[in-house]
């Protein structure tokens, strides 16, 4: 059993980690405050413009195919056919969110495999490294800060995927702060579909609308192509990084409520055992009075 000065020792170095939690938990606070306004003010504008896209692509597709001519890229010239990109994070205090977007992953890995899979931050990497899937596709990994504005870093990886046909980005989406979605999407105008659905609608991603293009619909296409990839796939890094640091903020405050039980607990232990060594220090004191008599 430990002594006062042991639970003395222990309820400072609790007290100690209180603090620095505390502070980290500041610090996600207010990291989660300005990353979410930043996705949430451009969510809405992106989801349509990515809503909108996947139907001019759908359509210039089926126009082209319709007329017996093969649908080509004409304005990036991708040399491969599909990518998947996994963001994930190269710190750690995220809580589950990186693991269960790996999980979800590693579900398409062994359904739909890719040409390649990009992996971006450490964690992401030391997992695929780990995992049973490591040897079904080839992997690239590229390093991107946990923190928003490492656009030198982004245009990299960004670079590197265009060269493929379909780009498809696994990340975690923000629904609410208790909630973050593993989501997968695709920033090339490609429609995904989860089994559940193809089975319970009979469509591989139909879109049913039908729109006149002006001044043609593969200039409008070409629009998107050149413009648009680059916003979406940014937007899925800021929706990760929200996903991620409202994650870490809730792992914090869950980690603060349990270092503030256990503190209570230590000052408990060390009341008893400072009203115990009293005791006995007493009873030695009477016990050497008596033996004077």
């Amino acid at each position: 059993m430990k002594n006062t000065k042991a639970l003395k020792k222990d309820l400072n170095n609790v007290t100690s980690l209180r603090d620095l939690v505390s502070s980290l938990e500041e610090l996600s606070a207010m990291r989660y405050r300005k990353t979410k306004k930043n996705v949430l003010d451009t969510r809405g504008f992106l989801d349509e413009i990515s809503v909108l896209y996947k139907q001019v692509k759908n359509n210039y597709i089926s126009l082209k195919t319709s007329s017996g001519e093969k649908p080509e890229i004409k304005y990036r010239k991708p040399t491969k056919k599909v990518c998947y990109i996994f963001l994930s994070a190269n710190g750690g205090l995220f809580g589950d969110v990186i693991n269960r977007n790996f999980s979800n992953l590693k579900s398409y890995l062994k359904r739909l495999p890719p040409d390649e899979l990009i992996v971006v931050g450490s964690v992401g990497a030391r997992l695929f490294e780990f995992s049973e899937v490591k040897n079904l596709v080839p992997n690239t990994y590229f390093p991107l800060s946990d923190s928003s504005g490492d656009k030198e870093n982004l245009d990299t990886i960004l670079k590197y995927a265009l060269d493929f046909e379909k780009i498809v980005i696994f990340y975690t989406k923000y629904v609410e702060i208790l909630n973050q979605s593993p989501t997968a999407d695709s920033v090339t105008g490609d429609i995904i579909f989860e089994e559940s659905v193809l089975e319970s609608s009979g469509k591989v991603g139909q879109l049913e609308e039908d729109f006149l293009y002006e001044p043609g619909i593969e200039k409008i296409l070409a629009i998107f192509e050149n413009q648009m990839i680059s916003s979406l796939f940014e937007q899925k890094v800021l929706e990760s990084g929200l996903s991620k640091f409202t994650s870490r903020m809730v792992s914090l405050d869950s980690a603060s409520e349990k270092i503030k039980q256990n503190m209570v607990k230590i000052r408990m232990e060390y009341q008893k055992m400072k009203h115990s060594e009293a005791s006995k220090k007493s009873v030695v004191q009477i016990a050497g009075f008596i033996s004077q008599l």
